[in-house]
């Protein structure tokens, strides 16, 4: 009796973070609710509502949470990503308190105080 072990194929690896996405993608990444996590370079949640997603090639995503999140800027939080995703209506876990939070929304977001858009214009200067 002869066996053969099955042809395994690798997953191809993720795309350079600093490519320019293909036209049919969003142009922050955020498809169909979710962010890939290898995009995911620092989190920072600005108060118990809402903090921001800093993702490779200088864009950034606001994150709103359906409740307010006692703690989570403060002591921080667990994420247990589903297909290695930070998802639209994923629970997020407080460290100290354990409170549970939900992801509301994930949106786009841009610094318009002295920061420079996504195409390198400064958004002080739309419309002239």
């Amino acid at each position: 009796m002869v066996m053969s072990a099955p042809v395994l194929a690798a997953a191809p690896p993720p795309r350079d973070a600093t490519a320019v996405p293909a036209e049919d993608e969003a142009p922050w990444s955020i498809r169909n609710g979710c962010i890939e996590n290898y995009l995911i370079k620092r989190v920072s949640f600005r108060d118990d509502r809402s903090g921001v997603l800093e993702l490779s090639g200088d864009r950034k995503v606001l994150v709103t949470l359906r409740n307010r999140c006692s703690g989570i800027r403060q002591d921080g939080y667990v994420h247990k990503p589903v297909n290695n995703r930070f998802c639209e209506g994923d629970t997020l876990r407080v460290m100290r308190s354990g409170g549970i939070c939900v992801v509301d929304s994930l949106e786009p977001y841009v610094e318009l105080d002295g920061a420079t858009a996504p195409d390198g214009q400064d958004p002080r200067d739309a419309g002239s």
